[in-house]
């Protein structure tokens, strides 16, 4: 029994071959598992597809959510007479390296600092062995740090207010730097009352790769790119090179390791965790909540809002003409170069949060971006708000002014919306739209404030004009064209109290806030920030999206190796 074409519209496809070739188990891996727990199972005699009952815990690590419909076969034609898909999520590679058992994994107390009003607890946490194999030949190893260790500094308030929850943060660091013996995410322990953890060394750095023909000793972006790189020049031969693998699977075993050592020491264990990240850390809390989406309630990535990654950065080039310096270590292994190539759109498959919007539907997320990042757009969310809003039923945004990607003066919001999560409060509710006219623009946000949602106190409008007509260019810091060096770029947010007008229609308060075009050869940014009340006193910081004019970009689309650009 054969059909023409494939059959099957996913990440594993199965093409023009019998059926009758593909086993059960074939089935049970690449397809979905139904809502009501059945999967599809090919009867050769009879001719059909039908259902049978499956026990999902046959692969408890894959996120079987959603399959077929509905299937049926002519008996007399032998093809495919109809097909009804619903959203599926499918497992992916990064799936199956986090929840591949790794006998590596262990955990132990080095040291311990009783204070009056809570306990520090050091951990040093070995997460896996990160690759086997070997890409070049005449290497014995991967890399210099086959075995991912980190530190991990858990505080435990002595008045345990919220112990059904902890907040882990996930960090840097070299893995040379002295055993810790302090950390921010006391605060929060002691804010909220629950057990707050600082996960370190994500990742493992500084590394070499022995295929490296440099030899150099990589850290931070330098690492991940040339992962990147490698993934794709090699046509995506092995998943497992790309860096977001480790990275990920260290945080699911911090979580791990976290109620290990809390049920060894008889102190009540959390079952969910909120996580957050700064940067490269955001990405890997985005990728964690998408793994581990039984544990991970909440989630609050800051100053990483690259999603739909190659649309974002087809922006970034058009929009500042090149590619920002900050994207140096990336623009050395040619990867602006490959945009275009089918290795980097599978390599996003995989990494890019994305891919896993479904899988968010339960986890509440606050994203904290800043407006002057030197690494990405504050238009960003263009890419992806909408369709993130529709898999969550809504999600949350702030983009803090005058701040660039070492950003700060986010922690009462992210303890507010912590405490907002677990006490399971109401959230603001805010809904926006964002409209260029002719010779202005307009934002309109609706703030529904019905069914116990919060008030806002505060409403305020941000406006910031750009410098130069050559670049829609509103980051913190630029790269000297004539002296290659790094220099401030006086862009400004001024906040505009006055030219927010306000109306309410029944539980509905909307705040419209325009601008008028800037002058010729510039750009301006806009968007409106709220403040609510949230819980023990603390407020919770919102902000739209925003909104760019004109609406039109400095450069032309790049395809190929024309996205190769320069570095400004």
């Amino acid at each position: 029994m054969t059909h023409s074409g494939s059959y099957f519209k996913g990440k594993h496809l199965f093409y023009d071959r019998p059926i009758s070739d593909y086993s059960l188990d074939q089935f049970l891996e690449r397809l979905s598992l139904r809502n009501d727990g059945f999967a599809m199972e090919f009867t050769p005699m009879d001719g059909y597809l039908s259902t049978i009952p499956v026990d999902k815990t046959a692969f408890p690590h894959r996120h079987y959510k959603f399959g077929i419909q509905f299937m049926a076969f002519s008996s007399q034609q032998l093809n495919v007479q109809e097909l009804n898909w619903l959203n599926q999520s499918y497992c992916t590679p990064l799936d199956d390296y986090v929840h591949k058992p790794d006998p590596a994994f262990t955990w132990k107390r080095i040291q311990v600092f009783p204070y009056s009003t809570h306990t520090i607890h050091i951990l040093n946490m070995t997460s896996q062995q990160w690759f086997n194999g070997i890409l070049n030949k005449n290497s014995t190893s991967f890399s210099s740090r086959s075995i991912w260790w980190h530190y991990m500094i858990i505080t435990v308030p002595k008045i345990l207010k919220r112990s059904q929850t902890a907040f882990l943060l996930i960090s840097g660091g070299s893995n040379n730097n002295p055993i810790p013996t302090e950390s921010w995410t006391t605060e929060v322990a002691l804010n909220t009352g629950s057990v707050a953890i600082e996960l370190r060394q994500i990742p493992n750095q500084p590394i070499q790769f022995m295929a490296d023909p440099l030899n150099k000793s990589r850290t931070e972006d330098e690492i991940i790119a040339w992962t990147w790189k490698t993934f794709i020049e090699t046509n995506g031969s092995d998943p497992y090179i790309l860096l977001r693998m480790p990275m990920t699977k260290a945080v699911v075993r911090g979580m791990d390791a976290t109620q290990a050592f809390l049920r060894q020491q008889e102190i009540p264990v959390p079952e969910h965790f909120i996580i957050s990240g700064l940067s490269k850390r955001g990405w890997t809390t985005w990728t964690t909540a998408a793994v581990d989406n039984t544990r991970v309630i909440g989630a609050i990535p800051i100053v990483m809002d690259m999603l739909n990654i190659r649309q974002n950065m087809k922006s970034h080039y058009r929009s500042l003409a090149g590619w920002t310096y900050d994207f140096d270590d990336y623009y050395i292994e040619n990867i602006t170069m490959y945009l275009d190539n089918p290795y980097f759109q599978a390599m996003a498959d995989i990494v890019d949060p994305y891919s896993y919007f479904d899988r968010y539907r339960n986890t509440r997320i606050y994203q904290i971006q800043a407006a002057d990042d030197e690494f990405f757009l504050p238009d960003s969310e263009d890419f992806f708000w909408n369709d993130l809003q529709k898999a969550t039923g809504g999600s949350f945004l702030r983009r803090i002014p005058n701040v660039g990607h070492s950003i700060t003066g986010y922690n009462e919001s992210l303890i507010s919306f912590y405490l907002s999560v677990y006490d399971q409060q109401k959230l603001p509710s805010v809904t926006w739209n964002r409209t260029i006219y002719d010779s202005y623009a307009e934002i309109i946000a609706a703030v529904d404030i019905g069914e116990g949602h919060p008030h806002p106190i505060s409403a305020v409008g941000f406006k910031a004009q750009t410098t130069t007509g050559t670049k829609r260019d509103f980051r913190q810091k630029v790269l000297d064209p004539t002296t290659g060096k790094v220099v401030p770029n006086p862009v400004t947010w001024v906040q505009e109290n006055e030219n927010i007008e306000i109306s309410q229609v029944d539980e509905t308060v909307y705040f419209t806030f325009k601008s008028y075009f800037p002058p010729e050869g510039h750009w301006e940014g806009m968007f409106i920030q709220f403040t609510f009340p949230g819980s023990d006193n603390t407020t919770l910081i919102l902000t739209t999206e925003t909104l760019i004019l004109p609406n039109k970009y400095p450069a032309d689309p790049c395809f190929g190796q024309q996205c190769y650009g320069t570095l400004v």
